[in-house]
């Protein structure tokens, strides 16, 4: 939706929904930010799936400042996807989780930037702890946009992309791939219009960060996986398999070649290659026995990702193979190795990549 400002151009509407579960505990900080944005023309929505805690005395606190609030019953990320996607009016739109924030400069650079035929504007978020400190790094390590973004998605199905946070979305994009299914995606609905942005218009890179994503794992915590899902591997594993199949059947609708079976991108290698030796032996199991779950699928996936360096598909390629290979205690700490790289430095951070 366009309004005039003062000096009588058009400015885009730009909607920032917050999709919130029992996160009252940031959740001020999170509708402070997206209410305090320098741009003229937002709406900010709050869906809130079934919460337990507080969540909704918090957000009651802004109900005059709020274009909307939603109170659902738990249904999961997708139904909190379409449901508030029904009732914003955006012609940009954003899910902020309620445990991140924006800055406030973020819608205005982002209409900024935006051209005719974007369908995705994606930019960089800030680490932080469950505290707010920095930790020194930001998502993602890499961006990729414009014809490596469609070359990528074609081939692998996925390509470098910040979390849910990180990408506002065109409306008519959003209108070709919602409703999202909310059975199989209760969790990990952000992956859809992520995927399949590139089929859809341009995907525009802003290289600097305009919020900040939130670690809720302490330092010395001892899971495999990065990020914030307490569920594990066989979770990750899940979301991965779902994504190439969401991936192959909007290719299809959108009569775009795609590459069968799709290729795993470097952070999905590495998670099939912590369920092949540290999944549970059924998921385990299984993983070896698809076609692309065996080794030599892996390794050849990490070979066939032509945007990394020689170095960086050696360094993968020893990480596998030791995870694969080396004896359980010492695979298991080569293994948690990956999470130390995750993310890209910033200047101030006293981080080792590896």
């Amino acid at each position: 939706m366009l309004f005039q400002d003062v000096a009588g151009s058009f400015v885009m509407r730009v909607s920032i929904i917050i999709d919130n579960y029992n996160y009252a505990e940031y959740l001020a900080q999170c509708i402070d930010s997206a209410l305090n944005q320098r741009y003229p023309n937002i709406e900010v929505i709050v869906v809130d799936d079934g919460s337990r805690d507080k969540s909704m005395d918090v957000i009651r606190r802004y109900a005059d400042r709020l274009t909307a609030i939603i109170d659902k019953p738990n249904g999961g990320q997708a139904s909190a996807y379409n449901r508030s996607f029904e009732q914003c009016t955006g012609d940009i739109v954003m899910w902020l989780d309620a445990d991140d924030y924006l800055y406030p400069e973020a819608a205005e650079r982002i209409a900024t930037a935006w051209r005719p035929g974007v369908s995705k504007a994606q930019f960089r978020l800030d680490m932080v702890d469950a505290q707010g400190r920095s930790l020194g790094r930001q998502l993602p390590r890499d961006l990729h946009g414009g014809s490596m973004a469609v070359q990528l998605m074609n081939e692998f199905g996925a390509y470098g992309s910040p979390p849910g946070s990180g990408n506002a979305y065109s409306r008519f994009l959003l209108q070709q791939v919602l409703p999202i299914p909310e059975g199989p995606w209760r969790t990990g609905a952000d992956s859809i219009p992520i995927l399949l942005a590139p089929a859809h218009g341009e995907v525009l890179s802003i290289e600097r960060p305009l919020g900040a994503y939130r670690v809720h794992r302490p330092a010395g915590d001892p899971a495999l996986v990065f990020n914030n899902s307490p569920t594990g591997l066989r979770a990750e594993f899940d979301r991965i398999m779902a994504g190439k199949q969401e991936v192959l059947a909007g290719l299809a609708r959108a009569g775009r070649p795609r590459r069968q079976p799709l290729w795993l991108a470097p952070w999905e290698v590495r998670t099939l290659a912590l369920c092949r030796r540290f999944g549970e032996v059924e998921l385990s199991e299984r993983i070896k026995a698809q076609p692309d779950g065996k080794l030599g699928f892996l390794l050849r996936s990490i070979w066939r990702w032509p945007v990394w360096s020689v170095g960086r598909k050696l360094g993968l390629t020893g990480w596998v193979l030791a995870v694969q290979f080396m004896p359980a205690a010492m695979a298991l700490r080569i293994a948690r190795l990956h999470r130390r790289s995750v993310g890209l430095m910033t200047a101030h951070s006293d981080s080792v990549s590896i």
